[in-house]
């Protein structure tokens, strides 16, 4: 009777594991990739953000912010604006990820009273010191085909469920100082496609950081990170990501992410 059992349970898992995929389990690295890639997103989504970042001695900062996301027709665009502390209200970050073209990001420092445009080497910037880079930001824990070369190792089952490892490998030394990444290392979710674990090297090859997502949620037809860690492994920082009141918004104002709009500060949108 438990060989029945265990044989009708492994063959609802295969199917299942399969299904989520809609092909053969059996998937390429370069076939992961894209399906991580062209995740599903939300024509409009908004929530509040709430940052913890902790040092090495264990003192504490604390952030908030709106975030607003934007889908039109495959170009991406994400709004960050600072709410809490006081000196950083009405801080904005953002940017614009185009499917055909180059991506564009912009910061707005309200002390400067002018939105600066980012140059593509500050992908690997750290972040209004959270230990996420702006490349982690914006990237919504996809991968670009065109950073990577991609690579698959063996399943991995965590609380009997499994999960896809993916590995990249930077492209070229010109990517690897953008990104300040030179491999990663990704345990992949089959049914949502997202990352639940990301463990980065550093330019000089070395353990750098390691993400780890702790709860997703469906906001809309997306699957989205709601509560995630970012630790940095050679300094003993560590950031916590907490959104709270995400929903979908469809709808939203066109030129609401825009950089003529960035000085205005924070958007007043509607229940948040």
């Amino acid at each position: 009777m438990n060989t029945l059992r265990n044989i009708l349970c492994t063959s609802t898992f295969l199917f299942l594991y399969s299904a989520s995929f809609g092909v053969n389990a059996q998937l390429s690295a370069i076939e992961v990739a894209e399906k991580v890639a062209h995740r599903a997103a939300n024509e409009g989504r908004v929530g509040n953000m709430h940052f913890t970042m902790y040092n090495d001695a264990g003192s504490t900062r604390k952030r908030s912010a709106l975030m607003v996301h934007i889908e039109e027709q495959g170009d991406i665009k994400i709004g960050i604006y600072f709410t809490s502390p006081a000196a950083l209200q009405n801080t904005g970050f953002l940017s614009h990820d185009y499917a055909a073209g180059s991506d564009q990001n912009w910061l707005y420092l309200p002390v400067t009273e002018r939105v600066r445009k980012l140059p593509a080497s500050s992908r690997g910037d750290y972040f209004m010191g959270t230990d996420l880079t702006y490349g982690d930001i914006k990237d919504n824990f996809k991968f670009a085909l065109d950073d990577w070369d991609f690579s698959i190792g063996e399943d991995k089952i965590i609380d009997e469920k499994r999960y896809f490892t993916l590995r990249g490998i930077i492209k070229d030394e010109q990517r690897k100082q953008e990104l300040g990444y030179a491999s990663f290392d990704a345990l992949i979710d089959p049914q949502t496609l997202f990352p639940v674990q990301i463990q980065y090297t550093d330019t000089d090859n070395e353990l750098l950081k390691k993400i780890t997502i702790l709860r997703q949620e469906k906001v809309g037809d997306a699957w989205t990170a709601t509560h995630f860690v970012a630790v940095n492994l050679q300094s003993a920082h560590k950031t916590e990501i907490v959104f709270t009141d995400m929903r979908y918004m469809a709808n939203l104002p066109k030129g609401l992410l825009s950089p003529d709009e960035l000085g205005y500060g924070t958007p007043s949108i509607l229940g948040l």
